[in-house]
């Protein structure tokens, strides 16, 4: 693959863009691809250095799979060594429960991220790499934005769109100068943790299925990405990882617990950690402004729930900014409110249960039980959660 082209931040600043996203993972190049191929002049920033390793299941369920081709970014999918997923399979304390995937891919988000940013690019946006950048806390009028970029920690250029879309994950750290967008970060909300681990040093695992391993203190999920490797990905207890003093020994513990096998090259890995997940942004809007995917809020997802909801507010926020590129007004950013709610929140409440239920070893084993007894009850919820 050729190397991503990036502009200047001497041609960022000297522009005035109709869309300008922060963030480069599903959510942002989502949006940039969408709004570049509607002929609007667009620009995606990304602070980090292209491609880069991200905590993520790296799983695509089938709705996150549809929304894709939906959004005409089939094609990234078939230039990607994606795998098919076939089969979840859940251990609690040596207790496996298999269950059937309507569909699904799994991949790394080094290698998806990557691959949509290059749609985008095709499409006509314009890539600003290696650049954070910051938004204005400027009064709420006026036909544009002001976001400051910086490389390297110095203040090297200021941005200026119509309609600005932060899509830069957990916390939102492009609004920090803007005292309206607080976090509600949930009491009992983890830490994620993951590593991507190099397939030809481990057996285990077969390729099609999630494995993911239960514990009350949290979860482990693995799964086999492109070139065979193995994606680890984790959601645990803050208290129990300070007690077993590392991300890396709270995901061995659990692993050894529910009756998985750890990699051998695991045990000397340092294990890339998050901030706490589960948070909501109290108004994910304002003026010429939207919050999108983990930006605007995020619950402890599974099998791809985090991913679709992604790309489907990536979708659906450049509709709505389109909208208001002359004339922004308020009904717009409720028709936001209104949609996130509807895209996110509104089908999160499986993740919401389930996420309750494995937190209580009691519920765990009536819940290994009863769809080991009656596997159709299952079916539904997987279902639910793919569609």
């Amino acid at each position: 693959m050729t190397a991503l082209k990036s502009i200047s931040i001497a041609d960022a600043s000297r522009q005035e863009w109709d869309i300008l996203v922060i963030g480069a993972g599903p959510a942002g190049t989502v949006a940039a691809h969408q709004a570049a191929r509607a002929g609007l002049k667009t620009l995606l920033v990304e602070k980090k250095v292209f491609p880069r390793y991200k905590v993520c299941g790296g799983c695509l369920n089938q709705r996150a799979v549809n929304a894709l081709q939906e959004a005409g970014l089939a094609a990234a999918l078939d230039e990607l060594d994606a795998v098919h997923l076939e089969q979840f399979e859940m251990r609690y304390q040596g207790r496996a429960l298999k269950i059937p995937l309507p569909g699904g891919l799994a991949v790394s988000r080094s290698a998806l991220d990557l691959q949509l940013v290059r749609m985008a690019q095709q499409s006509g946006a314009n890539f600003l790499a290696e650049t954070k950048a910051l938004v204005c806390n400027e009064a709420i009028s006026g036909f544009t934005r002001k976001i400051d970029l910086y490389q390297q920690g110095a203040l090297c250029g200021v941005a200026r769109a119509r309609v600005v879309l932060a899509a830069d994950g957990l916390g939102h750290p492009s609004l920090k100068q803007c005292g309206e967008f607080e976090s509600k970060i949930s009491h009992d909300s983890r830490i994620g943790a993951g590593v991507i681990l190099p397939g030809d040093q481990i057996s285990d695992y077969p390729a099609g299925t999630i494995h993911m391993a239960i514990h009350r203190h949290g979860y482990v999920g693995l799964a086999r990405v492109e070139s065979n490797q193995l994606n680890v990905a984790s959601a645990i207890d803050r208290e129990f990882i300070k007690h077993q003093q590392s991300p890396t020994a709270a995901v061995i513990s659990i692993m050894e617990e529910s009756g998985f096998s750890v990699p051998p090259v695991m045990r000397s890995m340092n294990l890339k950690g998050t901030i706490p997940l589960t948070r909501k942004t109290v108004r994910p809007a304002s003026h010429r402004l939207l919050l999108v995917g983990d930006a605007a809020g995020y619950l402890e997802p599974f099998t791809g729930e985090g991913m679709s909801n992604a790309i489907s507010e990536g979708v659906a926020a450049v509709r709505i900014a389109s909208n208001g590129l002359q004339d922004w007004n308020e009904s717009l950013e409720q028709q936001w409110l209104h949609t996130h709610q509807t895209l996110t929140e509104g089908r999160s409440h499986w993740c919401r249960y389930l996420s309750q239920l494995l937190r209580s070893p009691t519920a765990i084993n009536v819940g290994l039980r009863l769809f080991r007894w009656f596997p159709n009850v299952a079916r539904p919820i997987v279902a639910s959660l793919n569609h």
